[in-house]
C-alpha cells in the first residue's frame, strides 16, 4: 500500500515537460540562448541604440544573417526598433529580459515545490 501511495505522487517525464512548458516561456529562452543572438543582446545593451549597418560591421556574420537574428529578437520583444528615414535603429529591451527571467524563477520555484 505504501508503494502505491508513493507512486501516486510521482510525475512522469511527459507530465513534467507539460508543466514546464505551461509555466516557462521556453521559446523565449531558446531564442536568447542562441550564441549569435545572445552576443547581439549583450552588444546592444553595452553600446546603446545602433543601426543595422553599425551592428553588422561588428559581427563576422553578413548583414542579412544579423538582420534575421534581430528580427527574431524583435518578435520576442528582446530588442526595440525604430525607423528614422531609411535607417532602422535597434536597442536592447532589458526590462523584458529581466521580467522573463523573474517570471521563470518564480514559476520554476513553484514547480520544484510540487508534492513528490
Amino acid at each position: 500500500m505504501n508503494v502505491v501511495m508513493q507512486m501516486q505522487h510521482k510525475y512522469d517525464p511527459e507530465t513534467c515537460q507539460q508543466l514546464i512548458e505551461e509555466k516557462i516561456d521556453l521559446p523565449f529562452f531558446r531564442v536568447i540562448c542562441d550564441p549569435v543572438r545572445s552576443n547581439l543582446i549583450l552588444f546592444l545593451a553595452s553600446n546603446g541604440e545602433m543601426t543595422i549597418s553599425e551592428i553588422a560591421a561588428e559581427f563576422p556574420q553578413n548583414r542579412s544573417v544579423i538582420s534575421r537574428h534581430l528580427d527574431l529578437l524583435y518578435r520576442y520583444q528582446v530588442v526595440q526598433r525604430r525607423k528614422a528615414g531609411r535607417e532602422i535603429y535597434y536597442q536592447a529591451n532589458a526590462q523584458v529580459v529581466a521580467d522573463k527571467f523573474a517570471d521563470a524563477a518564480v514559476n520554476m520555484k513553484a514547480l520544484l515545490s510540487l508534492p513528490h
